[in-house]
């Protein structure tokens, strides 16, 4: 007779560990695209959760109200969000493609 246990619970027998901490969790719960075009500011939506910026095309000059630091993307670069105060990005080399992923708060 062979028993076959789950993967998940057979890790956590095996190494002592609490099978909850081995499951996976979901990660991206929004993605939202949002679209720049050249030389105007646009500010951006504001989510709960782990948030973070990609630039898709364009570049994008962020930055955050009462932060000194500003931030350029240019595409495919990302910028986690670590501030919940309003975000505004500026396209400045054309149009601007920009993706906020909001993961679950941990």
């Amino acid at each position: 007779m062979h028993a076959a246990l789950a993967p998940t619970a057979f890790v956590a027998r095996l190494f002592g560990r609490d099978a909850r901490i081995l499951q996976p969790r979901a990660r991206v719960t929004k993605l939202l695209v949002v679209h720049v075009p050249g030389g105007a500011t646009r500010e951006l939506p504001r989510a709960a959760g782990v948030v973070t910026l990609h630039c898709r095309s364009g570049q994008a000059w962020i930055t955050h109200d009462g932060d000194p630091r500003d931030v350029v993307l240019a595409p495919n670069q990302s910028h986690r969000i670590d501030r919940g105060q309003r975000l505004t990005a500026h396209a400045m080399d054309g149009d601007c493609a920009l993706e906020l992923q909001v993961d679950a708060a941990n």
